[in-house]
């Protein structure tokens, strides 16, 4: 009984430490302040979130970053612009290259949403701590937001 007890009391503890490497390994952050000068064309550019990339597994979570789309920010968190991936760049055939800003990026934005909601569906306590909501609530006021901007604008139609 006693080594019976002291195997099942091992065993927890590999358990319990296997969780912990899970956790580790899933701890992955969409928020990322630069520790050196950005490469973007963005004037200020300090930090970056990661809106958009593939989910290459889930348990543990990994991302493959072949499609992604990055927003920039100024050291106070205004919005300076998106970066894409080539892919995405590709995808769009515009040959408005893979920096974009003003109704260009609301326009990617508006054109992705669905992909952006999958994809931060994943990371809701970071979009909460970003923007004060979840990550549903924020995208849906951006989305109602965006699409008026670029109807205004010419870039979408009403139908």
């Amino acid at each position: 009984m006693g080594i019976a007890n002291n195997f099942l009391s091992v065993a927890l503890v590999i358990s319990e430490v296997n969780k912990l490497e899970v956790n580790m390994v899933n701890n992955i952050s969409i928020i990322r302040k630069y520790k050196r000068q950005s490469r973007s064309p963005f004037n200020g550019d300090d930090s970056t979130v990661l809106l958009m990339a593939t989910i290459a597994g889930s348990e543990p979570l990994t991302l493959r970053y072949d499609r992604f789309i990055y927003l920039h920010r100024d050291e106070v968190g205004r919005w300076l612009g998106i970066s894409l991936s080539n892919h995405v760049a590709d995808e769009l055939a515009d040959d408005k290259g893979k920096y974009r800003c003003g109704l260009d990026m609301y326009y990617v934005l508006f054109n992705y949403q669905v992909e952006i909601a999958d994809f931060l569906t994943h990371f809701s306590d970071e979009i909460t701590a970003l923007f004060g909501i979840d990550t549903a609530t924020w995208l849906e006021v951006a989305q109602s937001r965006w699409s008026s901007m670029l109807k205004d604008a010419n870039y979408i139609s009403d139908s």
